[in-house]
């Protein structure tokens, strides 16, 4: 099976199980679109904490590298 069938088929199956949580869920359509709204402004903010804690991390590493090489052009 090629790759494209099987992130299709993975795909459909998101979507179909998707649809069906929703039509079973015991809280109404309101309640749902709101928490699911909560849960996903969440997921930003932590993505975005996240993405603030690694940059930095990559920054303090391309400048320790940088001060590295520079040391040892010096030398």
């Amino acid at each position: 099976m090629k790759k494209c069938d099987v992130f299709g088929f993975m795909m459909l199956a998101l979507g179909v199980g998707v649809a069906v949580g929703i039509l079973v869920a015991p809280k109404s359509g309101r309640e749902t679109r709101k928490e699911l709204s909560e849960k996903i402004e969440q997921g930003f903010e932590e993505a975005g904490s996240f993405l603030s804690y690694e940059s930095g991390r990559v920054k303090n590493f391309f400048n320790e590298t940088i001060d590295n090489i520079k040391n040892k052009a010096d030398s």
